[in-house]
């Protein structure tokens, strides 16, 4: 065991690797509140037609703000957008694989506990994966059919170097149309989806209630213009990028501390070599 201050020290340079993943951590949450305020406010309250019907000043850019309604029709929307079922923005793909016919090769496994575990898919070989799972398409969004009560939507990193799969529990969508993926991903993260799927639960079990996914596709869903969705995927893609940017620096974040831990107790490394790994990735 090092002496106390050395101790202190090791403390203090670990410290500052869980900062950093502290602080990724609330940009991340600021980033996709970000993004579901702009969904928020453009597709569910229609903040810019009401404040154009109202005659209020503009508070977008004017191009954008050309591209959004004038005034809302008899129904509440915005003039010219249309309640389409969601099976017209997404469908849901069911290509499943069985990864122990792969016993050597590394997945990136997306299951309810890895979301729950800070939305950070285990890299597991097949061989340790028994049952069929499903491939994630890189421009997937999950969503849990189990317990929808429980929100646990999922924008997963395409860019994970290995196969995607995911746990059954998830239905995966995949857009008609790539922009349409943020989209996609912030109309399922609103309390106004998920109270819409709850109620339509199967099972009489309150820990194994499911969303069947043929109800899930009726859905009725007010879709805006494609030119006003496009828009969207400029304002909110970057941010959710950002995010998955985020997690990904999280994971080398906490893998060096957890590396550099014993090592450092035990003498093997000197501080100073500490100080310089973690000015590298910090």
């Amino acid at each position: 065991m090092p002496p106390l201050d050395q101790q202190q020290t090791i403390a203090s340079i670990l410290g500052a690797l869980d900062d950093k993943i502290d602080l990724n951590r609330r940009m991340n949450e600021t980033l996709e509140a970000m993004a579901r305020a702009i969904f928020q406010d453009w597709f569910v309250t229609f903040g810019p037609t009401r404040a154009k019907q109202e005659g209020r000043p503009p508070y977008l850019a004017a191009d954008l703000w050309s591209l959004l309604p004038n005034r809302l029709d008899d129904d509440g929307k915005p003039e010219g957008w249309n309640i389409q079922p969601l099976s017209d923005l997404a469908l849901i793909t069911r290509d499943t694989i069985s990864p122990a016919l792969f016993a050597a090769e590394e997945f990136a496994h997306f299951s309810l506990p890895a979301y729950d575990n800070e939305r950070r898919p285990v890299r597991e070989t097949g061989g340790r994966i028994r049952s069929n799972k499903t491939v994630v398409p890189p421009d997937a969004v999950l969503l849990s059919k189990l317990n929808p009560e429980i929100p646990r939507v999922w924008f997963p990193d395409a860019d994970t170097g290995l196969r995607n799969i995911c746990s059954t529990e998830f239905l995966v969508f995949v857009p008609r149309v790539s922009e349409d993926r943020a989209f996609l991903y912030t109309l399922f993260s609103g309390d106004g989806f998920r109270e819409r799927i709850v109620a339509m639960v199967t099972g009489t079990s309150k820990s194994h209630q499911r969303v069947n996914s043929q109800s899930v596709l009726t859905l009725g869903t007010v879709l805006p213009h494609p030119s006003v969705r496009r828009a969207f995927d400029v304002a909110a893609t970057p941010l959710l990028d950002r995010v998955l940017a985020n997690r990904r620096e999280n994971e080398t974040l906490a893998a060096t501390r957890d590396l550099l831990l014993p090592k450092l107790m035990s003498g093997e490394l000197r501080v100073k070599d500490a100080k310089r790994a973690v000015e590298e990735v910090a």
